[in-house]
């Protein structure tokens, strides 16, 4: 079975939700790509936490009639390629890749979400959109490719004449949102960096670190059962209303051109 297959969830019910037909999730990491370390849980690291949070995000948008394809289900590797790559030949209405976020020494915490652009926000979102690009099969796909900077000035050129762009700032916005009341720290808002997993997305395509894992409190709720429940309904809870206040009524219109 291809890995295409293998990413496809159950059916969804009857009544879709406003707006959305088909989401994709991807749960950071995977396989050898470990991702950060949970400091509070020995052996165990960010691609076990993305997936199982990433999971819980899919129950709740299924349950609302949302149809749902996950890039993984299982501890497996797949390049940041691969993963942007079924969203565009599923056509999904949007692309989500959920992460922990950690730094070298414990300090910061909150939640964040990040869409695409060559210029980060700041220098720490500079250091986690490198960390998170720097899987060995990505560089090996970015080798004797154009330069990193042509590339993504060429994807923003499409960008800015492409209202996925505009969208995805509102999809961040909106996750954060539904996030600040299920989550006790931190509202990092809406950022943004120049992440390989967003490159050539034809939709609306968001980052969200849902916390930062090795956080002496932080670290301990974004990996406990509590805290990924709560995490993945705020996530649902943005991406709904997306559907609801952004596509749902554009859909209404039928006019591409008009903005809600």
């Amino acid at each position: 079975m291809s890995w295409l297959l293998c990413a496809l969830i159950g059916a969804a019910p009857a009544q879709a939700a406003p707006g959305l037909r088909l989401v994709v999730l991807d749960p950071g990491h995977g396989g050898t790509n470990l991702g950060a370390p949970a400091r509070y849980h020995r052996g165990r690291y960010e691609k076990e936490f993305s997936l199982l949070i990433a999971r819980r995000v899919a129950e709740h948008l299924r349950g609302e009639g949302v149809q749902v394809v996950l890039t993984r289900l299982e501890d497996r590797d797949m390049t940041l390629k691969e993963r942007i790559g079924l969203a565009n030949k599923l056509s999904a209405d949007l692309f989500l890749s959920v992460h922990l976020n950690a730094t070298e020494r414990p300090g910061p915490s909150g939640h964040e979400t990040f869409f695409l652009s060559l210029d980060a926000t700041d220098e720490a979102a500079k250091r986690l959109a490198a960390f998170e690009n720097s899987e060995p099969a990505t560089l090996a796909d970015a080798a004797g490719a154009a330069p990193v900077d042509d590339a993504v000035g060429d994807i923003l050129l499409d960008l800015t004449r492409n209202r996925a762009h505009a969208d995805a700032e509102r999809l961040a916005a909106l996750i954060q949102a539904r996030l600040a009341p299920r989550s006790p720290f931190q509202n990092r808002g809406v950022k943004q960096a120049p992440f390989f997993v967003l490159m050539g997305a034809a939709m609306p395509a968001v980052v969200t670190e849902v916390g930062f894992i090795n956080h002496p409190q932080e670290g301990r709720f974004i990996t406990s059962d509590e805290g990924i429940k709560d995490l993945a309904l705020g996530i649902a809870e943005g991406i709904l209303d997306f559907g609801r206040l952004v596509l749902a009524p554009r859909a209404k219109t039928h006019d591409p051109a008009e903005t809600p």
